[in-house]
């Protein structure tokens, strides 16, 4: 009996176990207390940020933008008229070089034409201080010379008519030039006035006469025979021979 007694009080008495009591709360709740404590912090985070970056942050941010995009654009105008002035100007330098290589072809033409006319202008002198002009046809300053190449000759010559010049001359200028080809073999070779159709004359006074002819490669030029023939009739007029070493 006393046994039973101290088991009953053991169990029951002061001396026995605590208990703990818990509420259990089923998961859908437990979903929707997260979903509204995240809502919750969403709108607290939204608040802040739009409190810094509205109202007049935003304007801010708004003119410089805005500010941004004028400047842009005036850079690109500012970038077009640049390129199209220089375009421009590199037209124009190509222009002005065009123009000053021209200049130079002109200026270089003029010179030897001027020394050419000089030439001219001193043996004309050179007859009138005579006193007289040969009668009939003349040849003066005739030169046969190689023009740089082994087989290239050009020539040059001024022919003048003196005497009472009743009507002007009518003629042509006809070389014949004496070659020695290879192997020893001789041979001639006619060659026409290369500056007018045919090496046509056509002058009361004087007329410059100059061209170019060209040998056979190989060939040695030994004479040329310069002659001017009478048109009509090819009458030889007048004649002259280089000789050459």
């Amino acid at each position: 009996m006393p046994s039973l007694f101290r088991r009953l009080r053991s169990n029951f008495g002061i001396g026995s176990s605590r208990m703990a009591i818990r509420s259990q709360l089923a998961w859908q709740w437990r979903w929707l207390l997260n979903l509204l404590m995240m809502a919750a912090a969403g709108v607290i985070v939204w608040w802040l940020v739009s409190g810094r970056i509205g109202g007049q942050d935003v304007d801010q941010m708004r003119q410089r933008l805005d500010a941004l995009t004028e400047e842009n654009a005036a850079l690109k105008r500012s970038l077009e008229s640049t390129r199209g002035t220089l375009a421009e100007r590199e037209g124009q330098l190509q222009i002005e070089k065009a123009a000053q290589g021209e200049l130079a072809r002109s200026s270089a033409q003029l010179q030897e034409e001027n020394a050419s006319l000089k030439d001219d202008l001193g043996f004309l002198r050179k007859l009138m201080s005579s006193g007289a002009t040969p009668e009939g046809l003349g040849v003066s300053d005739l030169r046969i010379e190689r023009d740089g190449a082994s087989n290239a000759y050009t020539y040059h010559m001024l022919l003048t008519q003196g005497g009472q010049r009743k009507q002007d001359f009518k003629g042509r200028v006809q070389l014949v030039a004496h070659v020695d080809a290879q192997g020893g073999a001789q041979s001639t070779l006619s060659f026409p006035d290369a500056t007018a159709p045919a090496g046509a004359l056509d002058f009361r006074f004087y007329q410059k006469v100059e061209g170019r002819f060209t040998v056979p490669d190989g060939a040695a030029l030994k004479s040329v025979d310069v002659r001017v023939v009478a048109l009509p009739g090819g009458q030889v007029k007048l004649s002259r021979t280089v000789n050459f070493p």
